[in-house]
């Protein structure tokens, strides 16, 4: 697209067609293009109008305040059900979690784009169907499978959520992109809410003290689960309406823990080597190992936005795909664990879902970390590299759909 922004610069259709198409492409693209046409007319109209900032916050359309408090109603109503019914709490957050955050989500998205209600229809039926399912499955005691299906739910709730993010429109590499960042930039202010909120929390349990008033209990079962409830909710509807607050956030972060996680991963692998010691093939140890592979994906994503800007700055794309390459290197070590672990007591579900989690989360990173070589020497744009990252969501969203509904059937809730 780049080359084509240069050659069509001073073609306003193309341009805008092209924007509307696919808004993160083309941003990005034309950054990249810019220093070589700076001094067209319709180039500068174009940079002031991807680069605008809104100066004061803004609170939506016109009503769309009215939608978020209604959305946010039903989902804290959903949330406080364990405090009028017979059911112990851990389990029904562990069932329920997903279907907390997801479908609220789902509605405000459909609204907010103005999609057609009918496609509201085959998610939110999913979801139900889904619901009902997790609800009827028994505790987990003792049922690892039944464990992770509880598990494995919100990831497959999470990407029928991504489905309805990008309109449905599944060949859109763009809107993919564009939904993983929305996660990031929604995980940041979910993040400093929670902190917030963690702070206001100590204040009033503390000042109630004060007054030999115990609020511990009530506070914590009403006020805490509908403000944990709605916070995404509410952050969604804040990054929609004011992304420019949130939006670089994101990448700073990355930009400062992209070479700590880097220094970090070489250590390790040299502790590894002169120790001796090797990670053990613990369910907690390899499960950590793949919310790392995940972590790596992250900060690769949001330090791409980063080298679009410098892509004169080598340095930034030698040391993504030296991270990416410690990450695989790190994980083969701990893949190679969990394979001796099955090799010599057989297969379970804690085994199982690992493995399959790990092997998908690695065979992405291999992919991620080809084009980012490839980078490197030249050979490609940035868009290959988000490309890859996005290509593996429906597999994610079959992999969960297997655990979350076969793993109990399979295993025979053992």
């Amino acid at each position: 697209m780049k080359t084509q922004i240069i050659e069509k610069i001073n073609n306003h259709e193309f341009l805008e067609n092209a924007y509307r198409k696919d808004s993160a492409a083309f941003k990005q693209s034309f950054i990249e293009a810019y220093p070589s046409i700076k001094d067209e007319l319709l180039a500068k109209a174009w940079y002031e109008r991807l680069n605008y900032k809104q100066s004061d916050i803004s609170w939506g359309i016109k009503n769309e305040w009215k939608v978020v408090a209604i959305l946010a109603a039903i989902v804290a109503a959903f949330a406080l059900i364990p405090n009028f019914i017979a059911v112990e709490q851990d389990v029904f957050y562990a069932k329920n979690i997903g279907f907390i955050v997801f479908p609220a989500l789902m509605v405000y998205f459909v609204w907010k784009q103005h999609q057609p209600l009918i496609k509201l229809i085959a998610p939110l039926v999913i979801s139900l169907i889904s619901a009902l399912y997790i609800n009827m499955l028994p505790a987990p005691l003792n049922s690892d499978s039944v464990s992770q299906a509880y598990f494995h739910m919100p990831l497959f709730l999470w990407v029928i959520f991504g489905y309805i993010f990008i309109g449905g429109d599944l060949s859109a590499t763009g809107k993919k992109i564009n939904f993983l960042r929305f996660n990031g930039d929604l995980l940041v202010l979910c993040g400093l809410m929670l902190i917030a909120g963690g702070i206001f929390t100590a204040i009033t349990i503390n000042l109630f003290e004060v007054l030999k008033v115990n609020i511990f209990t009530i506070y914590f079962n009403y006020f805490v689960a509908i403000g944990l409830s709605i916070i995404p909710l509410f952050a969604a509807y804040l990054i929609e309406n004011n992304g420019y607050l949130v939006h670089k956030v994101s990448p700073v972060i990355a930009r400062i823990f992209t070479p700590l996680v880097t220094i970090t991963l070489f250590i390790y692998l040299v502790t590894i080597f002169f120790t001796g010691t090797y990670p053990a093939a613990n369910r907690d140890y390899l499960l950590l190992f793949n919310v790392l592979l995940i972590a790596v994906m992250a900060l690769i994503l949001f330090s791409l936005s980063e080298v679009a800007k410098h892509t004169q700055q080598k340095s930034n794309q030698i040391i993504l795909f030296v991270l990416s390459v410690l990450a695989i290197i790190v994980n083969g070590i701990a893949l190679s664990s969990i394979l001796y672990r099955i090799n010599d007591f057989g297969f379970t579900p804690n085994r199982l879902a690992v493995l399959g989690g790990d092997i998908l989360i690695l065979v992405n990173l291999l992919l991620v970390s080809f084009n980012l070589y490839k980078i490197v020497k030249g050979q490609i744009d940035i868009q290959k590299v988000e490309s890859s990252i996005a290509l593996f969501l429906p597999l994610y969203f079959v992999w969960s759909a297997f655990v979350a509904f076969g793993f109990p059937i399979l295993f025979q809730y053992n």
